[in-house]
């Protein structure tokens, strides 16, 4: 019997695998001309690099933090999101590693992790077919229906869409099951360790998702406490008990990964979402176009079937299939599910399970099934076709507009003609097949969003992403560095993690969750303008040399068509593109001081004066021992203003002819240095995004309604000294205020550079989560200003003696001497680490103590067997 068991498990396995290959045959024949299963945007700009990124510090023993990601931040919190307690990517660190030890595999480039995508898919979706088999038998349904209703559930169009664009949103596909089934199994009355492992392997692999499952859960779990599978099942009190204790059992053994992605979450910023949500949204064809959720015809017409209603399963399952297929129109369920912040359809997994719970029932009781039903049904699926192709701006111009009606008309006249389970389970594995691969070809290959196909031969080796003229340039720079930390200002346009795929110390960084110290520093307190307006991320330091002369920014790379460069800098290198320049007044990463100015007191004056505080010392949360008054910065008020092709009244700026707006002339000519230009600008009602240009600089600005607009409109701008400031915007109606321009002649920084010019470089060493050396101090009150940004996680000790860490310049850490030696320590570890490795030990105990217990007394399963209300043929 156990051999015979074996044998059925290997032959679901097989089929898995087989059905998982055939619904990614589109990307399969793809790859041979060299087209990527990956997305154009978030796919080579945040998948990929980050694949990368991380496998390279994993497996060279780095696992926290890195002095690469961006300007420096603990990577395994920040991009916990992402991969770095993945348990799916973990097992793929793992098993390539060993390939690579091995010399089976050269290192792993961007190419390798692209072409590891579709591999590694195939395999992802065979395994949440197999554990989806588990779970329907786990509810009594047989093995051919189980793995039919599995292949449901797994196929649908929402697991490819995920797959292109963010591939571990499809583990929340696995994670859930795995979940439901360790609640089946409380419900049952049967082993609780199931739940505990489902519960802890979801917060451990993706904070966000968890939530997504647990909402699920607790749902499912309320429907289930209405609708009986079995007569003898777990009261719902007792339920509740032990979902509360086995959940923090779980909660416990996620501390290592879930809390330090809880601290990085809560230590992110992200601009409240405050568009109004409609009540409904009727923008998606869900019978024959969906983006998201695809309801195939035969759930259409199973959900019909009246006569299965008085079967509790299939009601349970006919219920979440209808009211979730609703709910995908209800925009506000998507906001609750995103953490009612925009709203999202990433939740719609558990309304695919559903179908695969009704398909699979029906499937075992076929033989019921009688004309009149299939009549019925389709009746039902007829009108609401009529309903979406009236309603919906689907055609039928392009040969694959017919492929899902005329394979929905063939399974009708199936249906008809042959009610048996082979027939039935072949064509709805066909439509499940055609959808999937029809999806790939038409919805993931030319979305007009992406516009182009993501190919290794065209794009990864591109001057939009990667080319080989722009990594020679950079690695010419890294050789002329001057520090360990010498970075450079340079990405790829719209590429804000090209730092990660060149492989250089940047300043620029892309990914959902960064450290809001940094982020505020970019909005509020430097109000550099990045060259794209855009949330989670941050790029450059806006062409100004104080900023990049005090972080670390050596090197400045543009293409030859830019016309300035900031202040400083000096032609380095060229090729045919591009051309490199170094600063001539860099600063050292270290440096000490015991010039404090009050960061309270600065935000009250314009940046310019935050700039020189920086440079003449330090600006510190408390313990000043300078006033602001004592900085310097001129401001510029002679000037006129004069609308050009455009209208203006000091607040409001009506744009009539694209290239409008605003020429600011100076009535004193400035020949050196540069102008800061400040104020305020929001466009009104804008539809699309919109290019704001002062003199050479550019910056793009999001339309009104996007999902992605900081809210951020105090911009200060830096341009070369010119007699004449033009701001240049398209047509359209703006907001524009509180314009001051002041005048930079580089004379502070002059005078710090030629100071710390004299002096030793502080021996100071910086290495990821580690800073080490001796510093001797001479002066009360000194403190060493670093470039590294300020986050929960680092430690101090000097002299052996733990010290608080200062936040320094608003966004930065501060070491505080004491006057004679000190020796410095400073280590990174994720928030709450040791706590959180306790946590977890302990929770791992109290699991093998539960499993222990359940094999000393074991549990007796055959109950269930004996009381079912649902009943089979």
């Amino acid at each position: 019997m156990q051999k015979q068991n074996r044998k059925q498990w290997m032959i679901i396995v097989v089929a898995a695998l087989i059905i998982s290959i055939v619904c990614h045959l589109f990307f399969i024949v793809q790859k041979e001309e060299g087209i990527l299963m990956t997305g154009y945007n978030d796919g080579i700009s945040q998948m990929l690099p980050f694949k990368k990124f991380i496998y390279d510090e994993y497996t060279s023993g780095n696992f926290f933090y890195s002095d690469s990601f961006g300007l420096g931040g603990g990577f395994y919190s920040q991009l916990s999101y992402y991969y770095t307690t993945n348990i799916f990517f973990i097992f793929h660190i793992a098993f390539i590693f060993i390939l690579e030890t091995l010399h089976i595999i050269n290192h792993p480039d961007l190419a390798f992790w692209a072409s590891a995508i579709l591999p590694m898919s195939i395999a992802k979706l065979a395994a949440i077919i197999v554990i989806t088999t588990i779970y329907f038998k786990k509810i009594n349904f047989r093995l051919a229906p189980a793995l039919l209703g599995a292949i449901v559930y797994a196929t649908n169009v929402l697991y490819f869409r995920h797959a292109m664009y963010w591939d571990f949103f499809t583990d929340a596909m696995f994670w859930l099951i795995l979940l439901l089934i360790g609640v089946e199994k409380i419900i049952q009355k049967e082993s609780k360790g199931v739940f505990v492992v489902g519960v802890a392997a979801n917060l451990i692999t993706n904070f966000y998702f968890a939530y997504v499952n647990f909402l699920l859960a607790f749902f499912y779990i309320l429907l289930r406490f209405v609708i009986k599978f079995h007569k003898n099942e777990e009261s719902p009190v007792k339920q509740i008990i032990q979902y509360c204790y086995l959940g923090l059992i779980g909660f416990l053994i996620s501390g290592f990964a879930f809390i330090p992605s809880i601290a990085a979450y809560l230590g992110n910023y992200r601009p409240e979402y405050t568009d109004i949500i409609p009540l409904l949204n009727f923008t998606d064809n869900i019978l024959f176009d969906s983006r998201v959720l695809f309801l195939p015809v035969f759930i259409v017409m199973m959900v019909c079937f009246i006569r299965f209603y008085k079967y509790p399963i299939f009601r349970f399952f006919a219920a979440i299939s209808i009211m979730g297929t609703f709910l995908h129109f209800v925009p506000y369920v998507g906001s609750m599910f995103n953490g009612f912040s925009a709203p999202q359809n990433r939740w719609e997994y558990i309304v695919c399970l559903a179908f695969g719970g009704v398909a699979a029932f029906v499937l075992q009781h076929i033989k019921e099934v009688k004309a009149k039903d299939v009549a019925i049904g389709v009746v039902a699926y007829t009108l609401l076709a009529i309903a979406f192709i009236e309603y919906d701006t689907y055609s039928f111009d392009q040969t694959f507009d017919w492929i899902i009606p005329i394979a929905s008309v063939c399974f009708i006249i199936i249906f008809f003609l042959r009610r048996n389970k082979t027939a039935i389970s072949i064509s709805i594995i066909l439509i499940m097949v055609i959808s999937a691969n029809l999806f790939q070809a038409v919805r993931l290959m030319t979305p007009p969003k992406d516009g182009e196909l993501a190919s290794e031969s065209v794009l990864l080796n591109s001057d939009i992403y990667n080319s080989s003229e722009q990594r020679q340039l950079i690695e010419e720079m890294k050789k002329n560095k001057d520090t360990e930390h010498s970075r450079i200002d340079w990405m790829v346009p719209m590429r804000n993690n090209t730092p990660i795929v060149q492989d250089y110390d940047g300043m620029s960084v892309y990914s959902s969750i960064l450290n809001d110290n940094l982020l505020f520093f970019y909005y509020h307190y430097a109000e550099i303008s990045m060259d794209r307006e855009s949330v989670s991320r941050y790029a450059t330091l806006g062409d100004r040399a104080n900023l990049m002369s005090l972080f670390d920014g050596q090197f400045y790379m543009r293409g030859k068509e830019t016309k300035t460069v900031p202040y400083g800098f000096m032609p380095l290198l060229d090729s045919e593109h591009y051309a490199a320049y170094e600063n001539q007044l860099l600063l050292p990463s270290f440096r000490k001081t015991n010039v404090r100015y009050d960061a309270n007191e600065l935000l009250e004056e314009p940046v310019l004066k935050r700039e020189h505080a920086m440079l003449s010392g330090v600006i510190v949360e408390e313990g000043n021992n300078n006033s602001a008054e004592q900085l310097e910065a001129t401001e510029i008020d002679d000037y006129s203003i004069q609308a050009v092709n455009a209208t203006y009244d000091e607040e409001k700026l009506r744009v009539v002819e694209d290239g409008g707006g605003l020429d600011i002339s100076l009535d004193h000519p400035i020949k050196n240095g540069d102008l800061y230009v400040s104020f305020y600008i929001d466009g009104i009602r804008k539809q699309d995004e919109f290019l704001l240009e002062v003199n050479d600089y550019q910056t793009l600005r999001k339309e009104s309604d996007s999902i992605y607009q900081t809210n951020i409109n105090d911009l200060t701008i830096r341009v070369e000294a010119d007699d004449t400031i033009k701001l240049k915007l398209p047509k359209g109606n703006y907001s524009l205020k509180s314009l001051q321009i002041f005048h930079e002649d580089y004379m502070v920084l002059r005078e710090v550079h030629e100071r710390y010019d004299e002096e030793e470089a502080l021996p100071l060493k910086w290495e990821n989560g580690l800073v080490k050396g001796e510093v001797t101090s001479e002066k009360k009150a000194e403190m060493i200003v670093t470039p590294i940004p300020y986050e929960k996680g680092w430690s101090l000790k000097i002299n052996g003696d733990k010290v608080p860490i200062e936040k320094v310049n608003y966004a930065f850490i501060g070491i505080p001497l004491e006057v004679g030696g000190n020796e410095i320590e400073m280590t990174y570890y994720p928030p709450y680490f040791g706590w959180t490795v306790g946590m977890t030990v302990l929770g791992v105990g109290v699991l093998g103590f539960l499993f222990y217990r359940e094999k000393r007394e074991p549990v007796d399963y055959s109950n269930n067997d004996k009381g079912e209300i649902d009943t089979h043929e």
